[in-house]
Order: C-alpha cells, then sequence, then structure tokens
C-alpha cells in the first residue's frame, strides 16, 4: 500500500448564530476574526490500492501542500504515525484503520469506552451573556459548561449561571493564566464555593508550580492543569499541586501526558484542537476513548459551527459523543457542504 496523491483545501465552517457575535468580539481581542482563525485546511490522502483518508488541520494550505509531499509513495505501515501532527496524522491513521478493519480507538490504545462525554463552551462573555450559553447548552443536554473567565466577573459569571439553569449544571473554568496570583485565586474561589464548579484550569502561571500547591492546599475548588509537559506533570504531581490534567497533542505525547498524570491519581480530558470540524472532531473522541483515565468530559466542540463537513457526523446525546464503530475514524466527506464552506 502507498500513498498516491493528495487533495488539500481549506474550509470555513461560520460559528452557529448565538456564538457568530461572541466569536467575532473574542478573536479581536487576539487581532484576528473568525474566518482567519478558525478555518482549517482539510485534506484527502488516497492509496493505490483505493483507500482514502480524511485529515484536518493547520490553516496553512501552502505549508500543508508542501508536507504532504514527503508521504507520497510511503507505505502508511511505515510511519511513525503516533508522533505525527494533524491533518497527516488523521488522515493516516483512518488509511491504518481501514485497511485494518479496525476503528482508530483500537489503532491508539485500545477502545476502553463507548462514548465520550463534552463539555459545553462560552468564549469570555459578561454573565448576563455567559448565562443565556448556559441555558442553551443545559437545554442540549449537557451537564457541564467551560467557561473563559476573568478575575474582576469570574465569580458573577458563576452566579449567572447557577440562577439562570440551577445547581446541577456544573461549571469549569478556564482563566488562561489570567487570576495571575494566588490571592485573587483564593478571593475568588471563596465566592464560588457554594456554587457547582468542577475545577479551575490554569489559573496562575503554569511556571510557578508552587503557587499551585499552595492553591490546592487552600481552596476548595480543584485545581487543573491544562499541559502535555509530563515533566511539569509530574512537579506539579509530586507537589500535590493539581487534581485534573487537561493533555493534549500527538497521540505518543498526549498517552504520556495521561499516564503520568493517572500515576498520581489525576483524572483528564482530552484537547487537542477543540474548536475543531468534524473530522479532527472524530479522531479526538477516538484518542478520548482510548485513555483510561480520560473520564472527564473533554474539550472537542464541532456542534458549535452552523454546519457539517460530512455525512455522518457523530451522533451526540446528552453531552457525549458515541465513538464510531466504523474502521478508521468513521466519518465520510459531505461534497455538497464541502463546496458551500471551502474557501481554499
Amino acid at each position: 500500500m502507498r500513498i498516491e496523491s493528495i487533495d488539500c483545501m481549506k474550509v470555513y465552517v461560520p460559528w452557529k448564530a448565538t456564538l457568530a457575535e461572541p466569536m467575532r468580539r473574542w478573536r479581536a481581542l487576539s487581532g484576528t476574526t473568525p474566518e482567519e482563525e478558525d478555518a482549517y485546511v482539510i485534506v484527502r490522502v488516497r492509496t493505490d490500492d483505493g483507500l482514502v483518508g480524511l485529515g484536518e488541520g493547520g490553516r496553512s494550505l501552502a505549508a500543508i501542500r508542501e508536507e504532504g509531499q514527503a508521504y507520497i509513495g510511503r507505505d502508511p505501515m511505515e510511519l511513525a504515525l503516533f508522533d505525527m501532527r494533524p491533518p497527516y496524522l488523521h488522515a493516516l491513521v483512518d488509511i491504518v484503520g481501514q485497511a485494518l478493519g479496525a476503528p482508530a480507538c483500537q489503532l491508539l490504545g485500545g477502545r476502553v469506552r463507548d462514548e465520550v462525554s463534552v463539555a459545553y463552551w462560552s468564549p469570555y462573555l459578561p454573565p448576563e451573556e455567559t448565562a443565556r450559553h448556559a441555558e442553551e447548552g443545559a437545554h442540549l443536554g449537557f451537564a457541564l459548561h467551560k467557561i473563559k473567565a476573568r478575575p474582576w466577573d469570574a465569580a458573577a459569571q458563576v452566579r449567572a449561571i447557577a440562577e439562570a439553569v440551577g445547581p446541577g449544571y456544573a461549571i469549569r473554568i478556564d482563566p488562561n493564566e489570567t487570576f495571575g496570583l494566588p490571592a485573587t485565586t483564593a478571593r475568588i474561589d471563596r465566592a464560588i464555593a457554594p456554587y457547582n464548579v468542577e475545577c479551575l484550569e490554569d489559573p496562575v502561571p503554569k511556571a510557578r508550580p508552587e503557587w499551585y500547591a499552595w492553591l490546592r492546599a487552600k481552596c476548595a475548588t480543584p485545581i487543573a492543569l491544562h499541559s502535555s509537559d509530563t515533566k511539569l506533570i509530574h512537579q506539579m504531581a509530586r507537589l500535590d499541586a493539581i487534581d485534573y490534567v487537561n493533555v493534549g497533542g500527538s497521540p505518543n505525547r498526549a498517552r504520556a501526558a495521561a499516564a503520568v498524570a493517572e500515576s498520581a491519581g489525576c483524572p483528564v480530558w482530552v484537547q487537542a484542537e477543540g474548536h475543531c470540524l468534524d473530522i479532527a472532531a472524530a479522531f479526538d473522541v477516538h484518542l478520548a476513548a482510548a485513555i483510561p483515565n480520560a473520564t472527564l468530559p473533554s474539550d472537542i466542540l464541532p456542534f458549535l459551527r452552523e454546519g457539517h463537513i460530512v455525512r455522518n457526523p457523530m451522533a451526540l446525546r446528552d453531552g457525549a459523543f458515541h465513538v464510531p464503530e466504523e474502521p478508521g475514524l468513521g466519518v465520510q466527506l459531505d461534497e455538497r457542504m464541502l463546496d458551500q464552506y471551502r474557501v481554499g
């Protein structure tokens, strides 16, 4: 089996109506736009025996095309797939799974669960807007909502969500290290203590593990680390500084990070490219299904877009994806929708 040809295209699926304006504001804070930041390259890799693998990732068509030239004529079975990056990681695992008649999760370590729970998600928004998004997530059957938060109104966001949807709806707070100091985080922890907050993810700079240790000792809210750096996870665990870990990167990197976390008794969740479309979502669900301690809701968010680029989107029910059972990734392109959303 040899790779015969590769098609590359760039696709932008707009955010669904309730997220369109919030995401435009969110991207503007970084000096970009959803059309620039949230469009991805899709690859279709064909082999000489008729198999087709799909991949998603990267934003530069030229760079992805150039990378693909190195794979022409190669046998996917002979490549170090699990150290690769998207989109070719996805596409070649898809091909190998089809060739072996096995779902991708079987290649990635073996299926340990049939469903992968996921979180609903909002960018940073004022409390009243965050609450409206939470009502949407709860109505759709989600049990956990991840919010981007800032120190000046994080507690107000939590309170607004609880008032809107009740105490059964859990909240994951991601400040992206912007709480800054342990004292600020401790103040916010006291304010949110009465509410159903799953964890604080990266509340302060990750370069200060001793701060995480102090927070875990002082705060009622569990502390989560977003990293696949095994040395950092080990250091945090040795200091008894974390409860959970958010892992991503290549399969080998994600699995190694999860294993170090598991040795410290920390559950994990998976986040590769959270703002993904259907192909990357399928791969990430397969990966999460194969990591034993990936028991927390993952950041895999294709349902936040207005449409799909595959004919058979993964079934999402009560905030969980059913893991595809077909060989490979288990998704097929919808050519009509691909034409509609293609931008390059």
